[in-house]
């Protein structure tokens, strides 16, 4: 009987000298997609009233915006889905609009009700 107590005694000492074992190399996890770029440059505002919508493109007749260099008339702006999900879509609704100046095209940063 004191053979088997030495011996359990032993083994569970042997098997806690053991450890948990060498430190796996941790799953290497997958490379964090680059963030989307956003176009570059000022924004500007200006007010107005929606003429006309089109998918994800709303013609607008604006008071213009000086810094831009637009002049007040009906320009066509080009906006996200995030920008039109919170706006007023409707022909002939007020709104007050951001704006960032692309080479020629306009994109919508910001579209709320006036």
């Amino acid at each position: 009987m004191k053979i088997q107590l030495i011996s359990v005694i032993f083994l569970a000492s042997a098997l806690v000298a053991c450890g948990p074992g060498p430190a796996g190399k941790a799953p290497a996890s997958a490379p964090a997609a680059a963030p989307a770029t956003l176009p570059a440059g000022p924004e500007y505002d200006s007010t107005g009233v929606i003429a006309a919508i089109d998918g994800q493109t709303l013609t607008l007749d604006h008071d213009g915006a000086s810094s831009a260099k637009l002049v007040p008339g009906r320009t066509v702006f080009h906006a996200s889905a995030d920008v039109l999900a919170e706006a007023p879509l409707t022909s002939g609704a007020r709104v007050a609009f951001k704006f960032r100046d692309l080479g020629g095209e306009h994109e919508l940063t910001a579209l709320t009700a006036r």
